[in-house]
């Protein structure tokens, strides 16, 4: 797991904190996150949740996390034409197809390897190349992603995928997505961004509305807005405490205390939590 601020233009902070209930029942946190530096403007960041059913799935989402951002970074500094900015959509789709493809494939040479059954190992994905004019997000399964632009806004920037069944989503050691696009979500964002964010779905209820109620038809349906009210404070306190001198060590360990117990609802959540928020410095 690699925590450092990122890149010379940006502020990144990231944790990754076990839920309550993995403490109760003796299990370890099953997420993971990974930051790696393209260049002085551009870099990956990744997070994945493992199944809570798997037993192993602590581990697959470390690999895969690694895995994605090394090997993601190794295909861009490999392509002929300027990326991110001059990347379309069908493009992008078939870089992250090709390399979670291969992150697949390490997962089950890994797997067989050691004698461990893949599905043990189950995560889901979620990654982003960011620049200050482009992001690029993929993701299998679901968690929240969104950024910010120079004018304030912040938008949802990928839908994550639940099942029928609660609980239920999608994750790189299935089937389906290989050969199956709508479940390889790939979008590309093109605006002045000023912040961006990923998270696993343990955050999700903190820093999104993701359901309203209708009361004319008596529904609940789903949204996926975020909060400016949670990230905007956060983001000036970040860039504040930066100004101030703060190293890169002190930033994160302000994060993981504001992950681990910024208030009464992150410190008692029961689900496990990784948040990554990224900062354009200037």
């Amino acid at each position: 797991m690699n925590n450092k601020t990122s890149t010379h233009s940006w502020l990144i902070v990231s944790h990754s904190a076990i839920g309550r209930q993995h403490v109760k029942k003796n299990i370890p946190c099953q997420d993971a996150h990974y930051l790696i530096e393209v260049n002085a403007e551009t870099g990956i960041a990744v997070v994945c949740d493992g199944a809570g059913s798997a037993i192993e799935s602590h581990m697959g989402a470390k690999i895969v996390a690694k895995q994605t951002s090394v090997l993601l970074k190794r295909e861009i500094e490999t392509v002929a034409w300027q990326f991110p900015s001059n990347t379309d959509a069908n493009i992008w789709q078939n870089i992250s197809y090709e390399v979670l493809l291969k992150v697949r494939d390490f997962l089950n040479r890994f797997a067989k390897k050691t004698n461990r059954d893949v599905k043990l190992l189950a995560c889901t994905v979620i990654v982003v190349v960011y620049s200050p004019h482009t992001i690029l997000i993929s993701h299998i399964g679901d968690g929240r992603a969104a950024y910010c632009n120079n004018r304030g806004d912040w938008q949802a920037i990928m839908t994550p995928f639940k099942g029928e069944e609660a609980n239920q989503t999608m994750f790189i050691t299935c089937d389906l997505w290989c050969s199956h696009a709508e479940y390889l979500e790939c979008n590309i964002i093109n605006d002045d961004i000023a912040a961006f964010t990923l998270m696993s779905d343990g955050c999700e209820n903190y820093a999104f509305q993701t359901n309203s109620y209708d009361e004319e038809k008596g529904i609940f349906f789903s949204l996926n807005e975020p909060y400016s009210k949670f990230f905007q404070p956060l983001t000036g306190q970040l860039l504040s405490l930066y100004k101030q001198g703060y190293s890169d060590q002190e930033l994160n360990k302000e994060w993981q205390n504001f992950i681990e117990s910024g208030n009464e609802s992150l410190a008692k959540e029961s689900d496990d939590k990784t948040l990554i928020l990224g900062i354009l410095k200037a």
